[in-house]
């Protein structure tokens, strides 16, 4: 079975591009257009809320698909909206599926026994009911909380195993009190580095072909000095890098916890979310484009700085 990690080299590879398409969307913060569609179409709060994320969806996959290395749904921003929200969600997931693009959810997941394997199941794991297998959530990898206990990881990693899924683990976050718990010191190691002893200890279970494994960390582009000491840590592990864009890190800091292989930096993805929706449009071909052209901006400034 062809693992994760090897999904997404061949799809870094394919595209040209580090650049993780963050999917996070507020209604009334989308382009006017689309609510005032909603609303001359239908009359209820549900009716709208699926006409405008169906619409935002269509568009944000469709100027995305071959242009960036994966696609990151968080499903809170999609929970919001209650079952309508959720719907959309399972819509979204199969467009990307269908379109052969890496998904990675980001569900922040992580509860001890069954939960766990509950959670698993949801978005690795592909659940059943009578048999049959469910796929609504279903995505080639999922964002993981460490902080109730590194037992709590093992049920998602054995269905990483038994699926070819992979994993991106809460390393150092790049929100601004991130350090407030991840900083402190026990043992000699921060609480962030304890986390990352241990992904790199269990990383050979998801290590793929390509060098890099599955298993892999979410460092903030924040904490650049961090990230590469975490990367001293983690030579083989897949980053996942938020922070570029909207949370104030450029391409310089984003790409400090890339690895190297073979002479070439690698092994880490950049997310990008709010900022790929940064300008104006008032048609679904204006929307499309204009994400469009905020992926291939992200794209260059990456480029230029892996070059650097």
């Amino acid at each position: 079975m062809s693992g994760f990690a090897d999904a997404l080299q061949d799809s870094i590879a394919r595209t040209a591009s580090v650049l993780v398409a963050g999917c996070d969307p507020v209604i009334d913060t989308l382009p006017q257009f689309l609510v005032d569609e909603a609303c001359r179409r239908h009359q209820d709060s549900r009716g709208v809320i699926a006409h405008v994320l169906s619409a935002f969806s269509d568009a944000f996959v469709s100027a995305v698909d071959g242009r960036v290395a994966a696609v990151k749904p968080n499903i809170a921003f999609f929970e919001q909206y209650g079952l309508a929200g959720l719907e959309a969600f399972e819509a979204l997931c199969r467009k990307v599926r269908e379109r052969g693009i890496p998904l990675i959810v980001d569900a922040k997941r992580g509860d001890i026994g069954s939960t766990a394997a509950a959670y698993s199941a949801a978005f690795l794991g592909r659940a059943t009911a009578g048999g049959k297998p469910v796929k609504a959530f279903e995505g080639d990898a999922l964002t993981v909380s460490p902080y109730l206990g590194f037992d709590t990881l093992e049920p998602f990693l054995k269905d990483c195993v038994a699926h070819g899924k992979g994993l991106f683990i809460l390393v150092q976050t790049s929100n601004p009190g991130a350090k407030s718990l991840q900083g402190l010191e026990a043992g000699g190691r921060t609480v962030s580095q304890h986390v990352a002893h241990w992904v790199a200890e269990r990383g050979s279970v998801l290590l793929g072909s390509c060098g890099w494994s599955g298993l892999g960390a979410v460092v903030g582009a924040s904490y650049p000095r961090e990230a590469q000491d975490l990367r001293a840590i983690m030579p083989d592990n897949f980053f996942l890098i938020p922070g570029l864009g909207a949370q104030g890190a450029g391409a310089a800091e984003a790409v400090a916890g890339f690895g190297v292989k073979g002479g070439k930096r690698g092994g880490a993805l950049v997310n990008a979310s709010r900022g790929l929706l940064a300008g104006t449009s008032s048609t679904l071909e204006e929307l499309s484009g204009m994400i469009r052209g905020n992926v291939e901006r992200f794209n260059a400034d990456l480029s230029s700085a892996l070059q650097g």
